[in-house]
């Protein structure tokens, strides 16, 4: 495996620690309303989608 898929693979990674982190923080101190349930969804999809892309990726890398 090169250098370029692991970096990306990397990098995703890194995305999904800092906006999983993100996406707990303002949560936490966010009251609760129908705005602040949307984003939550949508934050919970994004991480969900890069989560299965992640795997996606690890499972069959890109042929050389």
């Amino acid at each position: 495996m090169g250098g370029r898929p692991a970096s990306l693979i990397a990098g995703a990674v890194l995305f999904l620690i800092v906006f999983g982190g993100l996406t707990v923080g303002a949560l936490a101190t966010a009251e609760l309303n129908v705005a602040t349930v949307v984003i939550a969804i949508v934050s919970i999809f994004v991480c969900v989608a890069v989560v299965l892309a992640l795997i996606g990726a690890v499972r069959n890398p890109p042929e050389e």
